[in-house]
């Protein structure tokens, strides 16, 4: 992963949960590689952040705020 400013990784992780909050009914990675305009690997590590910290969950394909 690229070396992000101080901060800037918090801000993006937030903007990735707050994208989970408005999709009620959850998102493929690829759909939200799509909507963040991020490399789709980047979205993975973000998600796998969230989901250590409680904040989101994985059913199927799809994630999901929690």
């Amino acid at each position: 992963m690229a070396k992000l400013q101080q901060g800037e990784r918090k801000e993006k992780e937030n903007m990735l949960y707050r994208l989970l909050k408005r999709l009620r009914f959850g998102a493929r990675e690829s759909e939200i590689s799509q909507e963040l305009g991020w490399q789709r690997r980047t979205v993975n590590n973000y998600l796998r952040n969230l989901k250590e910290e409680d904040k989101a969950e994985r059913e199927g394909r799809s994630w999901f705020s929690k």
